[in-house]
């Protein structure tokens, strides 16, 4: 219709005489579909009005509302289109409602006179929509249902050999996702991409993981394997102060699903530790402790690459200058930092325990320092004995001049930058003051007497 409105508004003079009855032919068909309409919808109305005839007589209120017919005017008032006015419209309803209000009153004065039923009030197709019509909305819903199904449910091919490695981080938002999948040529539209996450509600729903996309899924598809696949979910995992390698290990296979065996053997692999730039036989003492956010089921390489630049990171050149003006390379500041770190957890002694350390170095003193020995010992915690004491190993620091090889742990940041920048003290000895702390002493017979206070405590343990 909107072609013939063009046609009368712009042309109608320059139409042939032929022309011009087909647009009126047309005009008059339009006019008899929508008097049909009008017609059953008036019907409706009247029905409905004949209704509330029948509820208003059981509630003994009057057949004529004057405010409620003042209320409908104004309604109506306000859906006014041209050509008709205003006022041609309220006439128009005046009759309506006339009509209207003279069937309530013969329904009430004679009864129930018409035959209600629930067949009336259906409104079909037919009286709704020319066949014309509805053939026009069926194949507009059937278009529609087919754009859908070929845009959402058909499978989208990437190039690329697959599948396809997809990480999610922790709080990344949908749209990088998205980003991602269409770089990768996962997806050929970001925008489709986000309509199916809609549908899905799954803008929020999405892991932080690894994903590892097969070809050939539709966008629905898609959104539904993001959600429900056994991807490698993205872990924090907190490395602890003073960790042996083994510990690492065992913590990496709880959490990461990693085999403990290859973390082992990776870090003292010659080859790895050369790629890194690291000039010692063993990672130990340069894995630094701290909290890291791995995938499951990682390469133990790229675990331990990453632990290890986190000690890079956090050893700037800043301390490193420091080290060399205390004399020290950073594998021996890193082996004191571990003894340090395996003496104790009190941060505000570390610095003071180091100058012990250093204090017994300069004087050529043996450093004499427990953790060595534990360390010998494979982790066999506990109260030493002298038999202990004596045991052959070059990490032996009760038989051997300073420091040991090489680190006894992992030690963590407070304890590398106690033994950078260790506390001005002349104290040579410490000794466990019974409290999770130490006392220190300069010299050796002070030293004694608070030894003896520490066994005394410790026997009074034994006989309670």
């Amino acid at each position: 219709m909107d072609n013939i409105y063009k046609k009368i508004e712009n042309e109608l003079e320059n139409l042939s005489k032929e022309e011009r009855e087909e647009i009126l032919k047309k005009l008059r068909d339009e006019i008899d579909v929508l008097d049909k309409q009008i017609v059953h919808l008036l019907s409706k109305r009247t029905l409905n009005s004949v209704l509330i005839g029948r509820v208003k007589r059981t509630l003994n209120l009057a057949t004529y509302n004057p405010q409620r017919e003042k209320e409908i005017s104004v309604r109506i008032g306000s859906f006014v289109e041209e050509p008709l006015s205003s006022e041609a419209l309220l006439r128009i309803y005046e009759r309506i409602l006339d009509e209207s209000r003279a069937i309530q009153r013969e329904e009430s004065d004679k009864g129930n006179i018409f035959n209600l039923s629930a067949d009336k009030m259906k409104v079909g197709f037919k009286n709704l929509l020319s066949k014309k019509e509805f053939i026009f909305v069926a194949a507009f819903f059937f278009a529609v249902l087919a754009f859908l199904y070929f845009t959402f449910f058909t499978p989208n091919y990437y190039t690329v050999p697959g599948p396809v490695k997809l990480e999610v981080k922790r709080g990344e938002p949908f749209s990088k996702i998205a980003d991602d999948l269409y770089v990768e040529g996962v997806i050929p539209s970001k925008t489709n991409f986000r309509i199916a996450a809609f549908i899905y509600g799954a803008e929020k729903k999405i892991k932080a993981a690894r994903y590892f996309i097969p070809n050939g899924l539709s966008y629905l598809d898609l959104i539904d394997f993001l959600l429900t696949s056994h991807a490698d979910l993205l872990k924090t995992v907190t490395i602890q102060n003073g960790a042996s390698i083994q510990w690492v290990a065992s913590k990496l296979k709880d959490d990461l699903l990693i085999d403990s065996s290859s973390v082992v053997s990776l870090s003292t692999n010659k080859e790895f530790l050369d790629s890194l730039g690291l000039n010692s036989p063993s990672l130990l003492g340069y894995l630094l402790p701290q909290r890291y956010n791995f995938y499951e089921k990682s390469s133990p390489r790229n675990i331990l690459k990453t632990m290890y630049n986190g000690f890079e990171k956090f050893l700037d050149d800043s301390l490193k200058e420091r080290a060399e003006k205390l004399g020290y390379s950073i594998p021996k500041i890193i082996t004191l930092a571990s003894i340090v770190e395996g003496e104790t957890n009190k941060k505000d002694e570390m610095p003071i325990i180091a100058s012990v350390y250093y204090n017994r170095l300069k004087k050529g003193m043996k450093l004499q320092a427990d953790p060595t020995i534990e360390f010998i010992k494979k982790g066999s915690w506990g109260r030493l004995d002298y038999a202990d004491l004596r045991i052959k190993s070059p990490y032996n620091t009760y038989e051997n001049y300073g420091l040991p090889p090489g680190p006894i742990n992992n030690p963590g940041k407070a304890a590398i930058l106690a033994a950078l920048y260790p506390a001005k003290t002349d104290y040579l000895y410490f000794v466990a003051d019974g409290s999770g702390g130490h006392i220190f002493s300069s010299n050796f017979k002070q030293h004694q007497k608070n030894a003896e206070k520490y066994r005394k405590w410790l026997n009074s343990l034994k006989r309670r």
